[in-house]
């Protein structure tokens, strides 16, 4: 089965990703871009890079939040240990260990 291939198509499976596409599986949501061992296997798509809203992992909740949707920024809950007080002296001619 010879595919025929557009400017803005992949070259790799979509399925592997290592494999050049030599088949095409058409589904409700367009054309899956297959090896010939995926294609037969009936292996899905791994992933899909550009979903309805044009980013993966870009969600709807996101784009409706805004710039900085949840307020001020916040420390994180585990801060780690405290800075030695006072600071440590360097020992000239050595980096600090």
């Amino acid at each position: 089965m010879t595919v025929t291939l557009s400017e803005t198509d992949v070259r790799t499976c979509e399925a592997c990703w290592t494999a050049p596409v030599t088949a095409a599986r058409v589904t409700e949501d367009g054309r899956d871009l297959l090896c010939a061992m995926c294609a037969a296997g009936d292996y899905p798509r791994r992933v899909d890079l550009f979903p309805p809203l044009g980013v993966y992992g870009l969600s709807a909740r996101r784009i409706e939040m805004g710039k900085h949707g949840s307020g001020s920024p916040k420390t994180p809950p585990d801060q780690g240990p405290p800075l030695p007080n006072p600071k440590p002296t360097t020992t000239p001619g050595r980096p600090p260990v």
